[in-house]
Order: structure tokens, then C-alpha cells, then sequence
């Protein structure tokens, strides 16, 4: 860190459970980590909140997709979410859980939780040959969470 920078305007202050619940529920963007064994793979996702788990579109563009392979082999998947206005106002959740993919059935169910805070791409381009939705679900286990704002 250089001299210039004062430690206390980048210091944060621990979240609360409510706190996390209500920012996971407006967010909708994060970074999926998963892992194999040794190798590690993280992946920008959109997801749906609701609390005590968050759920995923997995956009599969090929039939031997590293984002499903990767999904299956990872026992604890980490969400990280986060929003930087500042070094003085900024947020950030981890949540950690085990992933499985969702039925059809289920998969229907939650297109409203999607809907809400989900982000989606322009996939009109793709042909419907080359692209298929899986659905996965990370059931939360735990969630922390650090924030800094102006007020602080």
C-alpha cells in the first residue's frame, strides 16, 4: 500500500446476516468458484436469490462444457459478490455451498427467482442447436460478508 493511503478509509465493517440476505437479493452478478481436486475454475454468473440459496443458468455452448464438468466434480462451490463505488463505500459477500443441478420440474418452478435479479445475455445470435439451459442450485451453508460506506 502506498504512503498516500490512509488504512482507515479502506477498512470494513462485518455484515449481518440481514444485511447479507438483502444484498445477495438485489445484486444478480457474481463470481462462481468451483474446484477439482487441484484445479481451480471460477466463472462471472448471473443468479437468482433467495434466501438460503441461489440459483444458476448455466449456459452450455458445447457438449463437453468445463462449467458443467467442473460443477459436478465441486463438493463446496464459493459465490463471491461484490460492488466497488469507492475505496470508502464498497460491499462484498462470499457464500459457500454444495451445487446440484435442478430437474426440469424444478427448474420451471424458479424462473420467477431468476426473473427478479437475474442478469441475462443477448443470446439471439446462437443457433438453438448450439445452446442448451442447465439449471443448478448452490443450497448457502454460510455467508459473510464486509462492507465500507461514506458514513462509516
Amino acid at each position: 500500500m502506498s504512503d498516500d493511503v490512509d488504512p482507515g478509509r479502506v477498512r470494513g465493517g462485518q455484515m449481518t446476516d440481514a444485511e447479507i440476505d438483502a444484498y445477495l437479493s438485489e445484486q444478480g452478478t457474481g463470481i462462481l468458484s468451483l474446484a477439482d481436486d487441484s484445479e481451480a475454475y471460477a466463472v462471472p454468473i448471473s443468479f437468482g436469490y433467495e434466501s438460503g440459496r441461489a440459483v444458476f443458468a448455466f449456459w452450455r455452448f458445447r457438449s463437453d462444457s468445463q462449467k458443467i464438468a467442473f460443477s459436478e466434480a465441486t463438493e463446496r462451490a464459493c459465490l463471491a459478490v461484490y460492488d466497488i463505488e469507492s475505496q470508502a463505500d464498497w460491499r462484498s459477500v462470499l457464500a459457500f455451498g454444495p451445487l446440484r443441478e435442478l430437474s426440469t420440474k424444478e427448474w420451471s418452478d424458479i424462473g420467477a427467482l431468476i426473473d427478479e435479479n437475474a442478469w441475462s445475455p443477448d443470446l439471439s445470435n446462437v443457433g438453438p442447436r448450439q445452446l442448451s439451459i442447465v439449471g443448478y442450485e448452490m443450497e448457502i451453508e454460510e455467508a459473510t460478508g464486509l462492507q465500507r460506506s461514506p458514513e462509516e
